[in-house]
C-alpha cells in the first residue's frame, strides 16, 4: 500500500514535532516489519515544505519530497489546495492520503482513501469572535472566518477525520453534519513525567505559563491580574515561556515548584494541562471545553472566566494564602501510542468501505 503524507505547512515547533514523531514511528514500524521477514509491506511518501526537515530513507519504505515552492507563500498554498495539488498528488499514485495540514487538495482521485488530521480550532470554538479589522487579531480571524471554510469543505470530502479531543469531534460533526463514525478522536501521546516529580518544592507565590505570544494565549489577562494583586499587597512571580525556548527539563522543574496558569481560550488540546496534572500542584485554567476535557477528574483544577482578570486574581490569592495548595501527584496513565492508532486506521483494507 502506498500512502502519501501531506504536511507542507509544518515549520514551527508544534506541527513539525508531530510530523517528525509520526515519521519516526513509521520508520520504526517498517524496520520491525522487515525484521520479521515481512519486508517493507507499505510505502510512505512524506511531502513537506522544509528542506532537511525529515530524513529520506531512500531504499527503505520511506521517501521524502520537498515542495518548498508551495510553502513559499500563502497564495501558492491556496493554489495547491484549490487548483493543482490534487492532480500532483494523483501523479504519485497513492492508495491513501493522510493530510496533517487541516485541508485536502481538491481534485484527488475518488479511488484514493483520504484521512484528514484537523488540529486548527479557531473556527470551531465559540468563545471569541476575532475581528479582521483589528491588527493583532487579523491572522487568527483569517483562520476563523476564511480558512475554516476550507477545513470544513475538506472534512466533508475526507473518508475519515481525526481530531485530538471529544469537544473538537463534536464541533466537527456539528459544523459539517457528517456521520459521527466518520470523525475519530485520537488523543495525543502524553509523556510520562513521574521521574521528574519531587515533593516539597512547591512555592505559593510562583506561577508558570508556557505558551507562545499569540493574542488568544491571553497573557494580557495575567498582567491585568498582577496589577489587581499588587493593589492588594500581593507579589506573585510569573514565569513566562513565550518564545518556546524553555528546555523541557527546566519546564518540568517549574511544574514541580509552581502553579500552572492557563488563560488561553483557543486550543485543540492544551498539552501543558495534561503534563502539569501529573505533579499534583494547582492548575488555574480558563473555563473552556478543552480545559474541562483535559483536566477531567483532576482534583486540583480550578477554572475562571478567561476574560475576567478579577476572577483569576482571586484564585491566585487563594494559592498564595495557602487555601489552594499541592495535592498528591496523579499517577501517569498511558493511553497507548496515538501514531499506532492512526496507522491502524489508514492501513485498513483500501478496498473496504470505511
Amino acid at each position: 500500500m502506498r500512502i502519501v503524507v501531506l504536511d507542507i505547512a509544518a515549520s514551527k515547533t508544534g506541527a513539525m514535532s508531530v510530523l517528525r514523531d509520526f515519521h519516526a514511528y513509521v520508520k520504526q514500524k517498517g524496520a520491525e516489519d522487515a525484521a520479521r521477514g515481512d519486508g517493507y509491506t507499505d510505502e510512505w511518501i512524506f511531502v513537506t515544505g522544509v528542506k532537511d526537515a525529515l530524513e529520506d530513507e531512500g531504499e527503505g519504505n520511506i521517501r521524502v519530497i520537498v515542495r518548498d515552492d508551495v510553502k513559499a507563500s500563502s497564495k501558492r498554498r491556496l493554489v495547491f489546495d484549490l487548483v493543482n495539488g490534487g492532480a500532483w498528488v494523483n501523479s504519485l499514485k497513492p492508495d491513501a492520503v493522510l493530510s496533517f495540514q487541516n485541508t485536502l487538495p481538491r481534485g484527488l482521485s475518488g479511488k484514493i482513501k483520504t484521512f484528514l488530521y484537523i488540529h486548527q480550532p479557531s473556527g470551531f470554538q465559540k468563545v471569541k469572535n476575532f475581528s479582521i479589522f483589528k491588527k493583532n487579531e487579523r491572522h487568527v480571524a483569517n483562520y476563523q472566518h476564511f480558512y475554516h471554510k476550507l477545513i470544513l469543505a475538506s472534512a466533508k470530502r475526507a473518508d475519515r477525520c481525526i481530531v485530538q479531543t471529544e469537544w473538537m469531534r463534536q464541533a466537527l460533526i456539528r459544523d459539517t453534519g457528517m456521520a459521527p463514525e466518520k470523525a475519530v478522536k485520537i488523543a495525543p501521546d502524553i509523556p510520562d513525567l513521574s521521574d521528574y516529580v519531587k515533593g516539597g518544592c512547591f512555592e505559593r507565590t510562583h506561577f508558570i505559563y508556557p505558551a507562545s505570544d499569540l493574542p488568544y494565549k491571553n497573557h494580557a489577562l495575567i498582567e491585568e491580574a498582577k496589577v489587581l494583586l499588587s493593589d492588594r499587597g500581593f507579589a506573585p512571580r510569573v514565569r513566562y515561556a513565550k518564545d518556546g525556548k524553555l528546555p523541557r527539563e527546566e519546564l518540568f522543574k517549574e511544574y514541580n515548584s509552581g502553579t500552572l496558569l492557563f488563560p488561553s481560550y483557543v486550543e485543540t488540546f492544551g498539552m501543558p494541562l495534561a503534563e502539569a496534572r501529573q505533579f499534583g500542584n494547582p492548575i488555574l485554567a480558563s473555563d473552556t471545553e478543552f480545559s474541562r476535557e483535559v483536566l477531567e477528574g483532576y482534583r486540583n483544577a480550578h477554572f475562571f472566566d478567561p476574560f475576567d482578570a478579577k476572577a483569576l486574581a482571586e484564585l491566585m490569592i487563594q494559592v498564595m494564602k495557602g487555601d489552594i495548595g499541592p495535592d498528591e501527584p496523579e499517577p501517569y496513565g498511558a493511553a497507548g501510542n496515538s501514531y499506532a492508532k492512526l496507522v491502524d486506521i489508514i492501513l485498513e483494507d483500501p478496498n473496504t468501505d470505511i
